[in-house]
This record gives C-alpha cells, sequence and structure tokens, in this order.
C-alpha cells in the first residue's frame, strides 16, 4: 500500500545523499523550490511524471522512493588516506565490499584543507550513489593529527553529512587495525618517504618522531636516499669511500655532486627519497658504505621504537608498515633485529584500508570478531 510519509523521507534521504539543495532538484525537475519541501514534509506529493524524473536524478528505483526500504544491514565508508592517494571502500555489517574508488591524495599538509575535503567529499559522494543508506564513515589519513587539520575536517563532513556518524584519525591507526585482532595498546610504526611512530592506549595516540623530513631522522625513505646520495657526492669528490652506488645513481641524478644537488633541490622530498632504492639495492649485494646506511637508519627506526614501548610499558604489540618495511622485507628483518625481544612485531600483508573499515565498524558498534576475515576475503576477490 502507497505511503506518502516513506515517499517523503526517502526524495529527502536519497537528495542529501546526492548533496542536492532543494532549489537546485527543483530547477532539475522545473518546479518550485516550495514543491520539493511540501513534498518531504508530506503535505503533497509529486505526480507520476515527477516520480519517475526523481528517481532518475536521485539514481534510485521507483520502488526505492516508494516503499520503507532502508537497509536491515549496516552500510558503512572506510576511507585510507596519504600523500598521494585516497582509498575509499562502502562495505556491509557481514563482510561484502559493495563499492571501492581510489583517488588522489587527501594529506592536508600536502594539498591543503580545500584540496583534501575536495578528495574526500568526492569519493563518499560517489560511493553514497551506489548506496545512500550509510550509517558511518570512518577517514584514516595522514596529516590528520597536525594542527587544527582534524576539527576543520570533521566539522566540514559533520555539516554535509549530518545523518551519518562521523570518525576522523591518523591513518596509522588503518594499519594497527589491519594487523591485530586488538590493538587497544600498541605501538604503529609507517616508514615510507617518511617514517612516524605512533603509541595507542585505549584512545590516547602519542606520536614520536614523524616531524617532516627537514627535521626528522629516523630511517626513512628520505633518511636512507639522502644518506646514499652525501655518500655517492663524497665518493665523487674522493673524500669518501668507492661505492657501488656511484654507479647505481648517476642514470637519474647526474654523474656530478653538482648534478646532484641541483635535481635534488629542484625537486621535492620523494625525489630525494627514490634514492633509497639504490641503496637498498647496493645493500644486497653486498656494499659495504650501503650496508652502513641501511644499518645505521634500522638501528635509528629501531631506537625510536623501543624508546617509545620504554615509556609504555603494558605495550607489546609493534606492527611495521610502510613502502620501505613491506617492499624490502631485508630491511624489515634488519629493524626487527635492533627492537627489543620482548615486543611482539607484525608486518601486515592486509591493505590498510581494510584497518579504515575496522575503525568504522568499531564506531558504529558492529561486531569485528569475523568482519577482518571476511572483508580480507571480500577485498580480495573484488580486487
Amino acid at each position: 500500500m502507497f505511503n506518502s510519509h516513506y515517499l517523503a523521507e526517502n526524495i529527502k534521504k536519497y537528495r542529501k545523499a546526492k548533496r542536492f539543495t532543494q532549489s537546485g532538484l527543483a530547477a532539475m525537475l522545473n518546479v518550485s523550490p516550495q514543491s520539493i519541501s511540501k513534498w518531504e514534509c508530506g503535505i503533497t506529493v509529486p505526480d507520476v511524471e515527477n516520480i519517475c524524473l526523481l528517481s532518475q536524478l536521485l539514481g534510485v528505483t521507483v520502488d526505492n522512493l516508494l516503499d520503507h526500504c532502508y537497509e536491515s544491514r549496516k552500510i558503512m565508508i572506510g576511507v585510507d588516506g596519504g600523500g598521494t592517494k585516497t582509498q575509499f571502500l562502502l562495505f556491509s555489517e557481514d563482510g561484502a565490499v559493495l563499492d571501492s574508488i581510489k583517488l588522489g591524495g587527501c594529506n592536508p599538509n600536502t594539498v591543503g584543507i580545500d584540496g583534501c575535503i575536495d578528495v574526500l567529499s568526492r569519493g563518499i559522494d560517489r560511493l553514497m550513489q551506489t548506496n545512500p543508506n550509510v550509517c558511518g564513515i570512518y577517514i584514516g589519513a595522514a596529516g590528520f593529527l597536525l594542527g587544527n587539520n582534524l576539527s576543520q575536517i570533521q566539522n566540514f563532513l559533520r555539516k554535509s553529512y549530518p545523518h551519518v556518524k562521523i570518525g576522523c584519525s591518523s591513518d596509522m591507526l588503518n594499519i594497527s587495525a589491519s594487523a591485530l585482532e586488538d590493538d587497544t595498546y600498541c605501538i604503529s610504526v609507517i616508514c615510507g618517504t617518511g617514517s612516524s611512530v605512533l603509541v595507542k592506549q585505549n584512545d590516547t595516540l602519542t606520536r614520536l618522531s614523524g616531524y617532516g623530513y627537514l627535521l626528522s631522522k629516523s630511517g626513512s625513505g628520505y633518511d636512507i636516499g639522502r644518506d646514499g646520495l652525501y655518500a655517492v657526492m663524497c665518493n665523487m669528490d674522493g673524500v669518501g669511500k668507492d661505492t657501488l652506488l656511484t654507479s647505481l645513481v648517476k642514470e637519474k641524478f647526474g654523474s656530478t655532486p653538482s648534478d646532484i644537488i641541483d635535481k635534488v633541490y629542484k625537486n621535492d622530498a620523494a625525489f630525494t627519497a627514490s634514492a633509497a632504492i639504490y641503496v637498498l639495492e647496493a645493500f644486497r649485494k653486498g656494499d659495504s658504505v650501503a650496508s652502513d646506511i641501511v644499518d645505521a637508519n634500522a638501528r635509528a627506526l629501531a631506537e625510536v621504537i623501543n624508546l617509545a614501548a620504554q615509556k609504555n610499558k603494558n605495550i607489546t604489540d609493534v606492527v611495521l608498515s610502510g613502502g620501505i618495511i613491506t617492499q624490502n622485507p631485508d630491511f624489515a628483518l634488519l629493524v626487527k633485529k635492533y627492537i627489543s625481544q620482548s615486543l611482539n612485531v607484525t608486518v601486515p600483508d592486509t591493505d590498510p584500508i581494510i584497518g579504515a573499515c575496522i575503525q568504522c565498524a568499531k564506531m558504529c558498534k558492529t561486531e569485528t570478531k569475523n568482519l577482518l576475515k571476511l572483508l580480507k576475503e571480500s577485498y580480495g576477490k573484488e580486487r
């Protein structure tokens, strides 16, 4: 039986999911904004032609517009954001992956607050076109915990999606949630272009290192790459040891110290960090200079982790992640060697986006005991 109350609720819900204003939707339908308001209040109902047009514009079936068709299962969105890419996953509480999107980076320190908000809103809106019945959105992204980035982003999202529970935090929590059944107390480590160590004590987060490439020195790709280029320039100038690195970096960085300096200062931190692949290659080939560099950086990273553990005696779990770790098992093993033997060290093989989904499920009071396994299976098939 037709119920005008359901129609009114659905028009309003799906309009907001599309982020249409009443005036904007009215213009598309060639009706007055007052007509939209009356439809959404249940005072009047659209005619058959407008119901069909509404169905097309709102991206739902006519049956969905007319019926009380709320999902019996919770639908949520998990987001994992970094400096170069942002992944979005629409999933259900039973572990089904319903849709996924990958966009550019959303680190507000790299793309700015406006750029960050643009990426997030585009991704969320596209997923909500697939299913607007979303009850929670959790975003774990790089740069969120610095300055007032977090409050600005949360305020925007809560205004834009008032019917949805919103959670935002560091992308490092995605990693721990993807690797540990219980990440209430743990140390999360990212080692990529930069490196950072985050201590999680229940809901309290404490960051160690991660001060940016100009101030940090804790075993990152930038540190390894910079140290390698320095060794090459010393070798070229005749004041450093001979090293295999000199021949490895020439094609990309140049054959003189002046070439290297010119390219490094004209490019960003990621360019310098790209030299790390040559250092790690020379390390694997037994080059003594490269070995010293890799060993020193592994020690530096482990030192921060050990210090974090010493200050937080109840923590026993450490999760190591980031490209330098996951793509270089020999470097990961070296870092593990210098980490205190009292700590359980895990290198996850699960995409961090799954961890963001787990964090979203926890926020929405959803059982996560089997969800991690189900999402891994479902995401693996979807990819």
